[in-house]
């Protein structure tokens, strides 16, 4: 029998110590061709997660806010670690997932599927937006994003992405283990599924438990734009 256990709090927003963070904005993720791509195509399209990306996007570099990014890299010495990875970085390892020629090198880099759609490549190349060092794995825990939060002194995220079962939820427990308040955007998040069942709603659940917000692109646009007047 279900039993109704909370409220997510309704979290506020200020335009000083808030930020838009996004993870994986990347063409593996969100362009057909991309070695992730399929696995989230279906919620991608059914949730119009590009427009709610870029709506998002817009309405932070309208109103400036900071925005972050967390890009998911992969470079040719990583292929020397051999320690288990795990189910899903094991299966996209094997096939050159997010994979730069060097971190030191942009050589390759332009199209690939560790580069930027070009949709979104205004925003993210703006000489505004901070790209953080990447994760490795789901998390947040071995970039800077964190950093990057605490020297703007921001308290505060609104998060998205095309993952949200894995990079987007790991970054955002992450975030709230540290001590900031998130708020996460539904319908500007994907995920895929497998034969136990769709990750997109294992991931709706947990944020539920978890996030101090669970907003529509509408209802997180409104707010920022609210916060910015005021």
């Amino acid at each position: 029998m279900f039993t109704f256990t909370h409220r997510n709090p309704d979290m506020q927003l200020d335009k000083e110590h808030t930020a838009l963070v996004l993870a994986d904005i990347q063409n593996e993720f969100l362009t057909e061709g991309g070695v992730y791509y399929p696995m989230v195509e279906e919620r991608l399209r059914i949730n119009s997660v590009h427009d709610h990306l870029e709506a998002l996007l817009v309405c932070a570099k309208e109103n400036g806010f900071s925005v972050i990014h967390s890009p998911h890299y992969f470079y040719p010495t990583d292929g020397q670690w051999v320690a288990p990875v795990g189910a899903m970085a094991d299966y996209l390892g094997a096939r050159g997932f997010v994979l730069r020629k060097d971190p030191l090198s942009l050589d390759g880099f332009a199209g690939s599927g560790a580069d930027f759609p070009d949709r979104f490549r205004k925003y993210l190349q703006d000489g505004e937006t901070a790209n953080t060092s990447p994760h490795k794995s789901y998390s947040s825990d071995a970039n800077d994003l964190i950093l990057q939060l605490r020297m703007r002194r921001i308290e505060k995220v609104v998060m998205a992405g095309p993952v949200g079962n894995l990079c987007l939820e790991g970054h955002m427990r992450d975030l709230i283990e540290n001590g900031f308040e998130v708020a996460m955007v539904r319908d500007a998040i994907a995920a895929g599924r497998n034969e136990e069942g769709d990750a997109y709603t294992a991931a709706m659940v947990n944020y539920r438990f978890m996030a101090n917000a669970v907003w529509t692109t509408e209802d997180a646009v409104k707010r920022l734009t609210t916060a910015a007047s005021g």
